[in-house]
């Protein structure tokens, strides 16, 4: 299991981010699957990525991400590998951006920046949508296990029903032959009764014999 990370964001991460997301936006996926996968390469979780995207990169890719939209929705109108090439130019054009800010005062002030209320309110509103929609998959899942272990139960339920039936049968051949036993016990205690009942005649019959 790979742990999350809990440091602060570089600026090859970010961008690595944007890359992921841009790809799911031209590929008609989901934010929340670009988030996931996000999560699985830069070892975070999706949440952490949805709340990086929406609170710090989204705003600086907007034409990108309008390209991007345009290339799911028009492929006919404009060669894919052309509005590629532009997402690209735009991606690099940030990296080269991000590597000449990277200071810790540049970094305070891109902070202070997103942190103004109006930004603030709007990147809270696309949290809050992120949110709902990881909600939502989770409880997708959790309806998924909840089938899953009702079908394990039955499972169990059935083979327990099984391993009864077996039981019973043992029960019922062990008690008869448990009465044949007792009839047998008892059918040879009758002749052990008639074999002994019969010696004083046979005595008799010895000794007239002999004397005769």
């Amino acid at each position: 299991m790979v742990l999350s990370r809990q440091d602060a964001w570089s600026a090859d991460e970010d961008i690595m981010l944007a890359e992921i997301v841009l790809r799911h936006v031209r590929e008609g996926s989901t934010q929340l699957a670009a988030f996931q996968e996000a999560g699985e390469k830069l070892s975070r979780t999706a949440a952490a990525c949805g709340f990086r995207w929406n609170a710090c990169i989204r705003k600086k890719y907007e034409a990108a991400i309008e390209l991007a939209r345009k290339h799911k929705g028009n492929t006919g109108k404009k060669q894919p590998g052309a509005m590629d090439e532009e997402i690209d130019k735009l991606v690099y054009n940030d990296a080269k951006e991000k590597q000449s800010v990277k200071t810790t005062q540049s970094k305070v002030a891109a902070a202070n920046y997103s942190m103004e209320p109006g930004h603030m309110a709007e990147q809270l509103n696309s949290t809050v949508s992120f949110l709902k929609e990881l909600s939502h998959y989770l409880e997708e899942n959790k309806e998924q296990q909840a089938e899953q272990l009702l079908e394990k139960k039955n499972e169990l339920q059935r083979e327990k029903e099984k391993l009864d039936k077996e039981l019973n049968q043992v029960k019922k051949d062990f008690n008869r032959l448990k009465e044949d036993y007792k009839a047998l016990l008892e059918v040879m205690e009758k002749a052990r009764a008639l074999s002994e009942g019969a010696m004083p005649y046979l005595s008799e019959d010895s000794e007239m014999e002999e004397s005769g």
